[in-house]
């Protein structure tokens, strides 16, 4: 079991770097109907996701984002993303550009891989528990992430990394991927 989770986790990177490196800045700004996400915005939320999820909930390590060197990358109010207004949203694909998420992107991968790597099946029977005395105040405790993410607690830990670090992260890949395809076919202009 653990083998296959580190192959999906490693495919969940792949995915994300391979949208970086695939949009433009403007792409990177823009949304394909005045409905959806801009573009930057939901590459930027896979990411913290995997690092919510891995980092600070898995691995009990806490979020690189919350470490000095990576601050940037997660903006007051932001958390993972989840429960996010439109207007932080927003502001998350036009102020953290796509070579400091490409960045984020790289030690991210290298911490998560490095973690996942020396566990066993059994410890991926482990039971997540999020409301954990070291989770207090934590992002996802917040009200509205909570709403999006509460239904992931008490599963074992091979489920939680299943989940939104994995299958989460291949609908946002196919909502990005049909956005891109849209504004790149010049049917619609892009919407900032």
């Amino acid at each position: 079991m653990k083998k296959l989770l580190e192959a999906q986790l490693a495919g969940s990177f792949n995915l994300l770097r391979g949208q970086i490196d695939s949009m433009t800045d403007g792409e990177w700004r823009s949304r394909a109907h005045p409905a959806a996400n801009l573009l930057g915005f939901t590459t930027w939320h896979g990411l913290r996701t995997i690092d919510w999820a891995v980092c600070g909930v898995a691995s009990g390590e806490g979020e690189l984002a919350d470490k000095s060197d990576w601050k940037d990358v997660k903006p007051p109010g932001s958390m993972f993303g989840a429960g996010v207004s439109r207007e932080i949203a927003d502001s998350i694909a036009t102020t953290i550009s796509r070579d400091r998420v490409r960045e984020y992107e790289a030690a991210l991968r290298e911490r998560v891989l490095s973690w996942i790597g020396p566990l066993s099946d059994e410890d991926l029977e482990r039971i997540v528990d999020l409301k954990a005395p070291h989770l207090a105040g934590a992002d996802h405790l917040h009200p509205a992430a909570w709403e999006e993410v509460g239904d992931l607690d008490g599963l074992p830990l091979w489920q939680l990394l299943a989940r939104p670090p994995v299958s989460h992260i291949r609908v946002h890949y196919g909502e990005v991927m049909a956005q891109l395809e849209i504004l790149r076919s010049g049917m619609v202009s892009p919407v900032g």
